[in-house]
C-alpha cells in the first residue's frame, strides 16, 4: 500500500489532530491514516512518534505547539531524526528550514478577515508549504475561487463537528480536514461524496 501523504489523502481525506499522548490507541484503531501531533512534551515525542510509525500512520508534527521543541534548524533536524516525515507551523521560517530539510510542509494560516488575507497570502508564497491549513473551515465557503485557486492543497481545520462539515470543506475546495473529534476519524469517505 502507497504510504505517501498524497495516497493517504485519497483514501481518506480526514486527518485526526491528536492533542497529547493519550489520544495514540484511538488514532490507530481508527481509518484515518494520517494525524496531526500536537502538544506533546519533547520528552515524550520521540515514542510517541516510533508508536505510530509501527501502526503504519503517517504523522505530521506542530512544532509550535510541542514544549521543549524550538523552530530552529535543530528542532526541525531533531523530528527528521526521530522518523517525522512532515511539520505544521505558522512560521514562514520554520516552514522554509523543513522544506530545505527535505520534509513535507503544512502552513497553518488564521482566516480572521478579508483584511489579513493578503497578508496571509504573503507568507504563503515565502513559505512554499506543499499544504495549507486554513482555519476556519467554514471560511472556505466565503473565499472567492481564484484565492483558493491560487494556494497550494487545502487542509480545512477548525469548527469541523459533524459528517456534513467534513463534507462542505471538502465541496469548498478542500483536499483534507483535520479534527481533533475522534468519532470522525473513521467516516466512511463514501459518504462524503
Amino acid at each position: 500500500m502507497d504510504r505517501s501523504l498524497g495516497a493517504c489523502l485519497a483514501r481518506h481525506p480526514v486527518i485526526a489532530t491528536l492533542y497529547g499522548p493519550e489520544q495514540i490507541n484511538a488514532f490507530v484503531g481508527s481509518a484515518a491514516e494520517i494525524g496531526i501531533v500536537a502538544n506533546v512534551e519533547l520528552r515524550k515525542l520521540a515514542p510517541v512518534i516510533a508508536a505510530l510509525n509501527r501502526a503504519g500512520k503517517y504523522v505530521i508534527v506542530n512544532i509550535d505547539s510541542c514544549e521543549g521543541l524550538s523552530q530552529d534548524k535543530g528542532g526541525v533536524e531533531y523530528l527528521a531524526d526521530i522518523g517525522v516525515a512532515s511539520l505544521v507551523s505558522t512560521r514562514v521560517a520554520t516552514i522554509q528550514r523543513a522544506n530545505r530539510a527535505g520534509m513535507v510542509t503544512m502552513q497553518k494560516v488564521f482566516v480572521t478577515d478579508r483584511s489579513t488575507w493578503p497578508r496571509s497570502v504573503k507568507a504563503l508564497e515565502q513559505s512554499d508549504p506543499n499544504l495549507v491549513q486554513i482555519m476556519p473551515a467554514p471560511m472556505l465557503g466565503h473565499m472567492a475561487s481564484p484565492d483558493l485557486k491560487a494556494l497550494p492543497p487545502i487542509v480545512a481545520s477548525g469548527f469541523v463537528c459533524n459528517q456534513a462539515d467534513v463534507a462542505a470543506a471538502l465541496r469548498h475546495g478542500a483536499v483534507a480536514v483535520s479534527t481533533s473529534d475522534a468519532v470522525l476519524w473513521s467516516v466512511d469517505p463514501k459518504a462524503l461524496r
